[in-house]
């Protein structure tokens, strides 16, 4: 398929160049002429963005990944047609056997993937070794110390985790961070009671994300920096965002963006499984969440994840943020990708991923080319 006329992304810049995919890849990327016989699609002056990546998702459209192999199905298909090239699973606090579980359904689907739907890079555990008083929508009765004995009960068997989030804060966590980096898992922070000194000792460690900046963390003061304050400041360190108008105000998304530049975040929907349905209620991890307004919570007013895609938060950090359409872009493509090793995501190049998502001129969804 050659896809024409469009405004495409292409190493850093928004420039005309038609994209030609073959087989599932790009193949070619430039002025390029139809071959005989070959599908011609006209962008018609569309923005072409490579397919976006996921690193921090919950549930989609009614399936949520703790619920096994047939949902986290679901999720790569209904994903494809948002715009979303890979995702990251993620779960959240559960018993040790119903984590396993879970891991497992994301494990199948990794090595039997949909044939036509969103890849899956792995899994990424947000719990349970989490800090009690920053719980959020985490179930406080199934968060543990970290220990690798405890990681390895969960995951016995499987080699499916990409991604950790803990509080570096807890006895043993600096220690599992490393051991993790060593197995080639992404740490990340949330959930958390650390102070700024402590996000900088476990960047030491190999930590190198911060999950969900702002929320469930300790907050930014000018005497103690907390969380965010050292996620913005350590240029180690890769900070996620919640780009839905709900979670961080849009002064809070154009500093992150300032701070970090298009390498330093990575835009996450963190979505729950009513992200693209109406308002009304949902679960969560066994739990009611109501959502009103499109703001996902729970009967006590806690933000439940979010009901974001991932082509919105482009849009938000456009609009809301007032950020360039060039250092946002990478925000849901190439920097969550490369953070997570996923080679072959997030740039309009040869070799890579034949997935592009379509934008207009307001940056609005505008279709996909699959």
């Amino acid at each position: 398929m050659l896809i024409q006329n469009g405004i495409a992304f292409v190493d850093g810049a928004l420039r005309r160049a038609d994209v030609r995919v073959t087989q599932g890849r790009i193949a070619e990327v430039g002025a390029l002429a139809p071959h005989p016989g070959e599908e011609v699609r006209d962008a018609g002056g569309l923005f072409v963005l490579p397919g976006l990546v996921d690193i921090h998702i919950h549930a989609f459209a009614g399936a949520d990944c703790m619920r096994g192999e047939g949902d986290v199905r679901r999720m790569s298909d209904g994903l494809l047609e948002t715009g979303v090239a890979a995702f990251v699973p993620t779960t959240m606090s559960a018993w040790p056997k119903e984590t396993h579980e879970a891991l497992s359904g994301i494990e199948a689907v990794m090595k039997r993937p949909q044939a036509r739907g969103a890849a899956v890079l792995g899994a990424h555990m947000e719990a349970p070794f989490l800090a009690l008083k920053f719980k959020g929508a985490q179930l406080g009765e199934c968060l543990r110390m970290p220990s690798l004995e405890a990681y390895e009960e969960m995951t016995a068997g499987l080699s499916c985790v990409r991604m950790m989030t803990l509080a570096p804060e807890l006895p043993g966590a600096l220690d599992l961070i490393a051991r993790l980096k060593e197995r080639g898992v992404v740490t990340c922070a949330a959930h958390t009671e650390a102070k700024a000194a402590d996000i900088h000792a476990a960047a030491d460690a190999g930590l190198t994300q911060i999950t969900h900046l702002f929320n469930a963390q300790t907050p930014l003061h000018h005497r103690e920096p907390g969380v965010p304050g050292a996620g913005l400041a350590d240029e180690r360190i890769i900070v996620q965002v919640i780009a839905d108008g709900i979670h961080l105000h849009p002064d809070i998304l154009r500093i992150a963006g300032l701070c970090k530049g298009a390498k330093g975040v990575a835009l996450i929907s963190d979505s729950m499984e009513a992200a693209g349905l109406p308002d009304g209620q949902y679960d969560l991890g066994g739990q009611a969440v109501y959502v009103k307004d499109g703001a996902a919570r729970l009967q006590s007013g806690v933000l439940a994840g979010s009901t974001l895609l991932l082509h919105q938060a482009i849009r938000n950090m456009i609009t809301l943020a007032k950020l360039p359409p060039e250092t946002v872009i990478p925000m849901a493509t190439s920097t969550p990708a490369d953070s997570v090793g996923a080679k072959g995501f997030g740039r309009i190049e040869p070799g890579a991923s034949g997935v592009l998502l379509l934008m207009d001129g307001g940056w609005n969804f505008a279709g996909v080319v699959c």
